[in-house]
């Protein structure tokens, strides 16, 4: 990762006139992400398809008013998605195209139907997915994040750093709301949801698994939003009040998230503040040393307000013999059981529930909607082209790979999330998916390629 770092760096004052500036739109845009990204958590208290429907709405609705408001023919619009970003659209957009059009021949070679099924002369396949009507709520979904990522890539520092304050602000609220119900013994979320784990912190989350993986992606950026130069309400505070506020929150977060007695989002937030703590180190010399010795700081103190609230829900599950013996069946069912070619050219996009009811076993109960392994089914359902886009996202993220205050916590969040989606679904959950969409788009922001375009003539 190239060594060279000055987004902490104040720039020249010439350079900054030069810039630009952000216009009404883009501002109107970035309110819209704050308001979205600040209702999905609220609604995370019953998973139900009625629910997941509104939450979905809610989704693609601010994604949509979001784009078109950015791009407003006024003084700092948005230009529209370059060649990379719109190819990457149309061949996402035109391989879910294929797979819910009636094409017979299409549904016979690709579609995941039993041979039984396919000789029955009463039965006659006609579309490549399964369930064409999650392929398109999929798509749908994907429609509203690659909107989302693009206007946060095109957004300018000043308008980040107020949804990293609001973002911080709503893991806050998680945490304390889920310490302070878990300690009142309330049996309901926020009045409306009753709560499926009471025995376990988890927010307005109905799973415990689902609101650690959010406040893990969440966790670093808890202790980096006091260190971004230019940050609103918190910028201009004393380096001792800024290093206070990070061990607080860190303290706040750790506590809530290993209260939640989650496994995998415990393990996964610990990953995550590890490599952000070997970014931070590495170029400290550059990010002022004093942003570096908090986040130490930090997680001592997230460890010890854990250890006070108590760890031994956690501790007596990680000493548990019974890992989760019907999730690691059905990987291993998945992997024995669909054929090879299915992840070669996928059974169509949100076809994962439809494929596993032809194998789910009697003794395996639950609403196995989706895999709980979030690559896995990835994979499964795109087949290779999906495994070519997941490529293109990661080698996008290489070429603009910088360091900077602000992208080493969006960094090390990424990297606990990505733990996660090897053993759950929070990659398919939406107060989850709006962050990482606006983690993606910012760090797929090439400062480098921008500045050699305005770069004039010598």
């Amino acid at each position: 990762m190239p060594a060279s770092i000055t987004e902490d760096i104040p720039e020249p004052r010439r350079r900054r006139r030069s810039e630009t500036p952000a216009g009404l739109g883009t501002h109107a845009a970035t309110l819209v992400l704050v308001a979205v990204a600040l209702a999905l958590p609220l609604m995370m208290g019953n998973r139900t398809p009625l629910t997941l429907t509104a939450s979905q709405l809610l989704l693609v609705g601010g994604a949509l008013l979001a784009g078109l408001l950015a791009t407003l023919p006024l003084r700092g619009a948005l230009p529209p998605p370059n060649r990379a970003w719109l190819a990457f659209g149309a061949v996402f957009t035109g391989t879910v195209l294929l797979q819910v059009l009636p094409l017979p021949p299409l549904a016979a070679a690709f579609g995941p139907y039993p041979e039984g099924l396919l000789d029955h002369p009463e039965f006659s396949a006609r579309h490549w997915s399964p369930d064409i009507g999650a392929s398109l709520r999929g798509w749908a979904t994907f429609v509203a994040l690659f909107t989302i990522a693009w206007v946060a890539c095109g957004l300018r520092a000043s308008q980040r750093n107020w949804i990293w304050l609001a973002l911080v602000a709503m893991a806050l609220f998680q945490a304390m709301y889920g310490v302070t119900a878990h300690a009142a013994g309330v049996d309901n979320i926020l009045g409306i949801w009753g709560r499926h784990n009471p025995d376990f912190v988890h927010g307005t989350f109905s799973n415990r698994n689902l609101f650690a993986a959010y406040l893990a992606l969440l966790w670093p950026l808890g202790v980096a939003v006091w260190w971004i130069r230019g940050m609103p309400l918190l910028g201009r505070l004393p380096r001792e009040l800024k290093a206070a506020g990070s061990i607080m929150t860190a303290a706040v977060l750790g506590a809530a998230l290993f209260a939640s007695a989650s496994r995998l989002g415990s393990a996964a937030a610990v990953v995550g503040v590890l490599v952000g703590l070997v970014l931070w180190s590495r170029h400290s010399h550059v990010l002022r040393g004093h942003s570096v010795w908090p986040v130490y700081v930090a997680v001592v103190a997230a460890v010890l307000a854990a250890a006070w609230y108590g760890l031994m829900p956690l501790a007596e599950r990680l000493v548990a013999t019974d890992l989760e013996e019907s999730r690691l069946e059905v990987f291993v069912l998945m992997v024995q059981e669909f054929p090879a070619r299915w992840y070669l050219h996928g059974i169509g996009l949100g076809g994962f529930e439809a494929a596993f009811k032809q194998i789910q076993p009697a003794h395996i109960s639950g609403w196995y909607d989706y895999a709980h392994n979030d690559l896995l089914q990835w994979l499964l359902e795109m087949g290779l082209v999906g495994g070519a886009l997941l490529l293109v996202v990661i080698i996008g993220l290489l070429r603009s790979a910088y360091l900077s205050t602000e992208r080493v916590a969006l960094y090390a969040g990424l990297a606990a999330l990505a733990l996660v989606s090897l053993g759950d679904f929070s990659w398919h959950i939406p107060a989850t998916q709006v962050v990482l969409a606006i983690y993606l788009g910012v760090l797929l922001h090439d400062r480098r390629r921008r500045r050699r375009r305005h770069t004039p003539p010598s």
